[in-house]
């Protein structure tokens, strides 16, 4: 195989596409059933909380490739990687590229911070969050108006760069969206910048179950033993 060869690594395991492609249909089910069915509403939640928090512990302990460590880099790699990207042969990565890696940080802290202040939030009328009782009136108050607000303007916004920057990327010649359906990455070996990583045979199965018993019992925490 020479230099320039495209060799099919293994980058994004089956609970990482699971998550990514869940997100989009629940946070639609989520805008939908908002103020029309709070009961749908609040399964919903649970569910994004639960795939949230399955994501950020399996940025520690998952595959090579979901780990933070692999695609947290530091400012001045993230630098170097804006000024390679302007040439014609940018540099390609494996896993999440440094700006590609700071937007899975945004796009965790917001969803993240959108389910949060909903857990605090109340209509005044029918619904309240399961921690409502546990603040301050004004507290609820800035929940509420966040939840309701942040949605429509931060979220929706962060989403649309996310969906511009693939199609960016695209236009340049590396489809971001199909190693997501397939798992395998096609790449020229002599461009890749980050860690070739031996990626396990077995698919760690004890530490995926981990990571969702985890995750489901701060939630059912969350929502029924507080």
């Amino acid at each position: 195989m020479n230099a320039s060869s495209h060799h099919p690594v293994h980058v994004w395991d089956w609970s990482i596409r699971l998550f990514h492609w869940s997100l989009p249909l629940l946070l639609f089910l989520l805008w939908r059933s908002a103020g029309e069915d709070m009961d749908q509403h609040m399964l919903f939640a649970q569910l994004l909380l639960g795939l949230l928090l399955y994501r950020i512990i399996w940025g520690f302990i998952g595959t090579p490739y979901a780990r933070f460590s692999h695609f947290i880099y530091h400012p001045g790699r993230i630098i170097g990687y804006l000024r390679a990207s302007l040439t014609p042969h940018k540099p390609v990565y494996l896993s999440h590229n440094p700006l590609g890696g700071i937007m899975v940080l945004v796009m965790l802290a917001t969803l993240l911070f959108q389910a949060g202040t909903g857990l605090f939030a109340t209509d005044d009328i029918f619904y309240e969050g399961p921690l409502y009782r546990y603040v301050s009136g004004a507290t609820v108050s800035w929940m509420t108006d966040w939840h309701k607000s942040w949605f429509y303007d931060g979220l929706l916004l962060i989403i649309g760069l996310h969906v511009l920057a693939i199609a960016l990327y695209r236009l340049r010649g590396e489809n971001l969206v199909k190693p997501m359906l397939t798992g395998h990455k096609e790449a020229p070996i002599n461009r890749v910048a980050d860690r070739l990583e031996r990626h396990p045979q077995a698919f760690p199965w004890l530490r995926c179950m981990l990571s969702a018993a985890l995750a489901a019992g701060t939630i059912w925490a969350l929502f029924n033993a507080v």
